[in-house]
């Protein structure tokens, strides 16, 4: 079946990604990650962005419990960070399961729990004020928990794979760097999955036969 003018407005969005982690490789400086703006125009209603969610802040549970502790948090500290990633993945899997006022309401406690985990750390910094969070992997989850609670969903897809892709290097800079390329293909195989329900490599077998290497 021939794709209609959205599919092939999807498929660019995806393969631009994938151009991307190319790019990269030859890049002397980060490239821009504004380049993952168009995730804004992939959450087409809460499902979309809700799943996305659901998918990144799995990966970030992976991570961590392969993780050992870092020496900025002691142990215990360390095991509430788990046990609230452990949390978050239960309440955000039975609201899409089953989606209620009561539901969304222990998504939203839940996101006050981590902010008084993440403390009141905050700088002036370029005429601005910034908060100064004690977790990266917190800060991920909490964008993905906004993506059930927030009506602006499409903007919170964005923050959490910005957050998740996003790099710095001394030379390069902030942005998409050598590193972020692994995650930059997990986002970009979520989408590819979720509209053509293919991988990335059967999707764009000549777009680069990319494997995903975590």
């Amino acid at each position: 079946m021939k794709p209609n003018k959205q599919q092939l407005a999807i498929a660019k969005k995806i393969q631009k990604w994938i151009q991307a982690t190319q790019e990269v490789e030859k890049a002397r400086l980060a490239i821009p990650i504004t380049r993952l703006t168009s995730i804004k125009s992939l959450c087409a209603d809460e499902v979309a962005a809700e799943k996305f969610a659901l998918y990144i802040a799995r990966l970030v549970q992976q991570q961590i419990n392969q993780a050992n502790c870092p020496e900025h948090f002691t142990e215990e500290e360390w095991e509430q960070q788990k046990q609230l990633v452990d949390e978050a993945i239960s309440l955000m899997d039975s609201y899409r399961e089953n989606p209620s006022y009561e539901s969304r309401q222990s998504l939203r406690n839940l996101l006050k729990d981590i902010d008084g985990v993440q403390g009141d750390d905050y700088r002036n910094f370029r005429w601005t004020t910034v908060r100064f969070v004690r977790s990266g992997d917190l800060l991920k989850l909490e964008y993905a928990l906004r993506c059930f609670v927030e009506t602006d969903f499409p903007y919170w897809a964005y923050k959490l794979a910005r957050e998740y892709v996003e790099g710095y290097g001394l030379q390069s800079g902030s942005g998409i760097v050598a590193e972020s390329v692994p995650m930059l293909l997990e986002v970009a195989e979520f989408w590819c999955q979720y509209y053509f329900n293919q991988s990335l490599n059967e999707k764009f077998p000549d777009g680069g036969a990319i494997a995903l290497v975590r």
